[in-house]
């Protein structure tokens, strides 16, 4: 489940390519209504009569994390309008290791050394990509990402912080934000398409909701330094869509400071499995 959640999510881009005429804050607008309509219902088929106590059971915590996330999506949108597919990925692929670094400040959760080492390695590969595009407008797109990777990993720390919070109506909760955000900053000049729109709905309903309920459920038979290895799958596979059907092409510093973030995270993860495994 968690193989097919990523390489569902991992079309986002290739379908932001796709769009025509309509502004990032409408596509937040439609994404949040997909994601909303798609979540009411498996919450729906998931507790039944109990779907407005499972809502309301998140508390401010689960409130708080759909804040979150919602800026993550939202800023997720803006990468895309401003950098290369790639840069976006490869950057939001930093989130496990900022995640460390607030938990570390906020919940106290000590960084070892090879976290520690794995982090040294990923920020030269961050600074690689920055450095690529640092004439260019691009270098607004990795800011954007990289406040992707923030939000979703304040995210991640409410959560992990609050375990009893069910993350399925947080993401419910997630795409109501989402319209609101997006219906009072939209420009609105045009009526977009209904092909961009029938765009957007898969991607929030489809990519977004059934990605993210995979994810979720997969969560509960894998283990946590697995995951971080699977989600790889989703940002390699992001920039080589959009290369095959829009030939966006991707610097040898991109490719580089990509590769750096990729080691990074492969390493840990296999780290994290030896050691428990040696445990076991």
């Amino acid at each position: 489940m968690m193989i097919a959640s990523a390489a569902i999510v991992s079309t986002a881009g290739l379908i932001f390519r796709s769009l025509d005429n309509i502004d990032p804050f409408g596509v937040v607008f439609f994404r949040g209504l997909a994601l909303s309509f798609v979540m009411l219902v498996v919450l729906t088929a998931l507790y039944r009569q109990r779907v407005f106590s499972a809502i309301w059971s998140i508390g401010r915590q689960g409130i708080l994390g759909a804040l979150f996330f919602t800026g993550a999506q939202t800023f997720y949108v803006f990468a895309f309008s401003n950098t290369t597919v790639a840069n976006t990925t490869f950057t939001i692929a930093l989130a496990p290791f900022i995640t460390a670094l607030i938990a570390f400040f906020v919940i106290g959760e000590r960084i070892d050394r090879a976290t520690q080492l794995a982090m040294a390695t990923a920020s030269i590969g961050i600074f690689s990509i920055i450095v690529n595009d640092v004439t260019s407008e691009g270098l607004v797109g990795v800011v954007f990402a990289l406040m992707t990777a923030f939000c979703f990993s304040c995210f991640a720390v409410t959560l992990r912080r609050n375990r009893h919070v069910e993350m399925l109506p947080v993401l419910l909760l997630t795409g109501l934000f989402s319209m609101v955000v997006g219906l009072i900053f939209s420009q609105w000049s045009a009526v977009p398409e209904i092909r961009d729109i029938a765009l957007c709905f898969i991607w929030g309903g489809v990519l977004q909701g059934c990605g993210q309920t995979l994810l979720v459920l997969s969560t509960k038979v894998l283990k946590a330094a697995e995951i971080p290895l699977i989600m790889l799958l989703e940002f390699a596979l992001g920039p080589i869509w959009v290369w095959i059907f829009f030939d966006e092409f991707v610097s040898h510093g991109t490719l580089f400071g990509g590769g750096l973030i990729f080691l990074s995270v492969f390493g840990l993860a296999m780290y994290e499995i030896f050691k428990q495994r040696t445990k076991g």
